[in-house]
């Protein structure tokens, strides 16, 4: 339907959400449905939802009775109770399918930054190991078809590049589209915010909670997924004491999975320097306050919702003078002062 009638000679409108406005949710869904009647997979599934899925749920290696599994998908906690790097490592990045017993290990690239040494020493392991590569929405590489007896010779070449820390589906695998530093309809520098945000989870010990996800744009277009995770932020412009400065809004609940979605709802607007230290707060609660094995957005509902959290933080919503806080108005990664700059195309990746 986006290919029929969506906006293909203006940038800024090549989004669904100007296709709802332009012809209304009900008009587009009854065309959609429309549409549906004539894919192969709707003679296939003609009743929606499949028995399958409705069994055995639709994360990546959903449970199934009798199997051992791991279970990976939003939502869902990973522990890491062992000491030994290996054990901790097998535990948050190695993933037992339910199906068919297969066996795959993430490789975690950090923002999703990896190195012409790093491509060469995985194209090397891909091949010693016969093993298939793919890349992941979460800015990862997986290595896939594995036998447990590869596992310790592949966290071995892993740590020697620097890509074996324990990071995958932990709070530590913050996601973040390029922003500003290569897209221009980005306001922020998305990319440094990630990267802000990291460094304080590391540094209050909350990097390895489980059943979190941060994803972060750049600006409202949805690059970085940030509606779909549990704490989402999308960069904004802001204005204080008569200037420009970077701002970020702030989603929360957001949650794709168990075969329904949910976007995240707002929470509240802040300067971007304090988007850190509002994911510390929600992190630190949500570990001190969940009961055993609740996920984020069930938590979120017993808090009343976004709105209700987000009221916490509202001295967070304050900006400084330039005089008191300079860095306020400079974006992360940047050394000048801050400037909303839109240019006439997308992303250069």
């Amino acid at each position: 339907m986006f290919d029929h009638d969506g906006y293909r000679d203006n940038k800024l409108r090549a989004r669904m959400k100007w296709l709802v406005e332009k012809l209304g949710f009900e008009e587009l869904q009854r065309r959609i449905l429309r549409e549906r009647k004539f894919l192969l997979a709707s003679s296939s599934w003609p009743g929606g939802i499949p028995d399958v899925v409705k069994a055995r749920g639709d994360a990546p290696a959903g449970q199934q009775a009798g199997a051992e599994a791991t279970p990976v998908g939003q939502g869902i906690a990973v522990a890491i109770g062992g000491r030994a790097p290996y054990e901790r490592w097998e535990q948050a990045n190695v993933v037992r399918g339910a199906a068919k017993g297969t066996v795959s290990a993430y490789a975690w690239a950090r923002l999703g930054d990896v190195t012409a040494e790093q491509f060469e020493a995985l194209a090397d392991l891909q091949r010693e190991l016969g093993a298939e590569c793919r890349v992941t929405n979460r800015q990862n590489i997986v290595f896939r078809d594995l036998a447990d007896g590869q596992l310790p010779r592949l966290f071995e070449a892993l740590s020697a590049i620097n890509m074996a820390e324990p990071g995958a589906e932990l709070l530590r695998d913050v996601v973040a589209c390029p922003g500003a530093d290569t897209c221009n309809l980005a306001v922020t520098q998305s990319r440094g915010l990630a990267s802000a945000i990291g460094d304080r989870l590391e540094e209050e010990g909350l990097a390895e909670v489980g059943g979190l996800r941060i994803n972060i744009s750049g600006c409202t277009n949805s690059c970085g997924q940030h509606h779909a995770s549990d704490i989402g932020f999308f960069g904004a412009e802001r204005r204080a004491h008569g200037r420009s400065a970077p701002g970020y809004q702030m989603l929360l609940g957001g949650y794709v999975g168990d075969t329904q979605i949910h976007f995240g709802a707002k929470a509240l607007r802040l300067p971007a320097r304090n988007a850190p230290e509002a994911t510390v707060r929600v992190v630190r609660r949500f570990a001190a306050e969940r009961e055993a094995g609740e996920e984020f957005r069930h938590w979120l509902d017993r808090q009343g919702g976004a709105r209700a959290v987000g009221k916490t933080l509202a001295d967070l919503d304050e900006f400084p003078t330039p005089e008191a806080g300079p860095e306020f108005f400079v974006d992360f990664d940047e050394t000048g002062p801050y400037e909303a700059v839109i240019g006439e195309s997308e992303c250069a990746t």
